[in-house]
């Protein structure tokens, strides 16, 4: 694993295990008191597509960079599209799991944004795995965006 992998799935995997964890925690702890914590959050699975999704951008885009560094200058527009993704996904997490006022408009950003990635990536997918892992979650991730 290069250190480019390594820096890329770290990232990627801490904002996964974040994210899941405030989903899917139910009870805390504290010098033996017992709280219930707020019942799931109305924006669950939309959250979780965006992790996912966040994931397979990253994923892409460090297949894209390294596709660029070999002189492939093709994967330029998926390596840019991935980056927005990857921000995109991020900001809904954020704005989502706190249940901000401008969630369902980081919602509708983030869908916008997934399809255009989507699409960037539809170019390639017959050619780059990646880009096909990414064209598919970002799909499923825009679809959950737009039920918000």
């Amino acid at each position: 694993m290069t250190r480019k992998e390594f820096i890329a799935k770290s990232s990627a995997g801490i904002a996964a295990v974040s994210a899941i964890s405030s989903l899917v925690a139910e009870e805390s702890s504290h010098a033996g008191m017992t709280m219930k914590s707020k019942t799931k959050s109305k924006y669950a699975k939309a959250m979780m597509a965006a992790v996912h999704c966040k994931l397979e951008a990253e994923i892409c885009l460090t297949h894209c960079i390294r596709e660029l560094g070999a002189g492939d200058k093709t994967l330029l527009s998926c390596a840019n599209a991935t980056r927005e993704t990857i921000a995109a996904c991020e900001a809904f997490v954020q704005l989502a799991s706190q249940e901000s006022k401008f969630t369902s408009k980081m919602a509708s950003l983030c869908e916008d944004i997934c399809r255009a990635c989507a699409k960037e990536c539809k170019k390639h997918e017959n050619h780059h795995q990646e880009c096909k892992a990414c064209m598919d979650s970002c799909l499923s991730c825009a679809k959950e965006m737009s039920k918000i």
